[in-house]
């Protein structure tokens, strides 16, 4: 009985360790922290990444209009790289700047980040996405602004009436909101963003 035992705990014993060690290699890189603010004319990336592989492709990705985005820089990193942080600055960009990275494993697989903006204006500042676009509950409202502020983000219905006010502080940088949008009715809306120096950014959504 006792051999049974010893025998049944060393078999289950394995396939724990063997599920573990498979769940790790089926693990792609992934983006922990993606952070984007403007020095002047110069735009700096700053990021941060999980990695459970030995090897990982950065491809960092610029955009004029957030839609059609060219890479201006590629490199690799093993695991030991991957454990630190990771920086980039663009110089003289001109105006508005989106940015993502693409990140590949060493099977392939490849995925891309969340959409991170930098502006040259004084009081700039952007929506960056709102996740996911058909909402049930809650969503995430990613923003990057020029310097540190307040702001108030705006839920207007389909006949433009406000159903919803939330007050926000900006970082310089990018600064990432949970919105809870439970209550909504279900319909279309739009969200309304505005920092006080009447410059207005929006996005639309659909609540579920």
């Amino acid at each position: 009985m006792k051999l049974f035992l010893l025998l049944l705990s060393f078999l289950i014993g394995g396939l724990v360790v063997q599920a573990q060690v498979s769940g790790v290699d089926s693990v792609p890189v992934r983006l922990s922290t993606l952070d984007a603010r403007s020095d002047g004319n110069n735009a700096r990336l700053d990021w941060k990444v999980v990695c459970f592989l030995d090897y990982a492709k950065f491809e960092i990705q610029r955009s004029a209009d957030g839609s059609n985005y060219t890479t201006i820089n590629i490199f690799e990193a093993d695991y030991l790289r991957c454990r630190q942080p990771f920086d980039y600055n663009d110089a003289n960009i001109n105006g508005k700047a989106f940015y993502r990275i693409k990140v590949g494993d060493i099977d392939g697989r490849i995925y891309h980040s969340k959409i991170v903006a930098v502006t040259g204006k004084e009081k700039g500042f952007e929506i960056n996405s709102l996740t996911p676009t058909a909402i049930t509950a809650n969503a995430i409202l990613s923003m990057s602004s020029a310097n540190t502020g307040n702001a108030q983000i705006e839920i207007l219905n389909f006949y433009g009436v406000i159903v919803k006010r939330v007050s926000v502080k900006l970082n310089k940088g990018s600064t990432d909101l949970t919105l809870d949008m439970g209550n909504l009715a279900a319909g279309n809306y739009i969200l309304s963003l505005n920092n006080g120096f009447s410059d207005r950014k929006t996005v639309r959504f659909t609540k579920l």
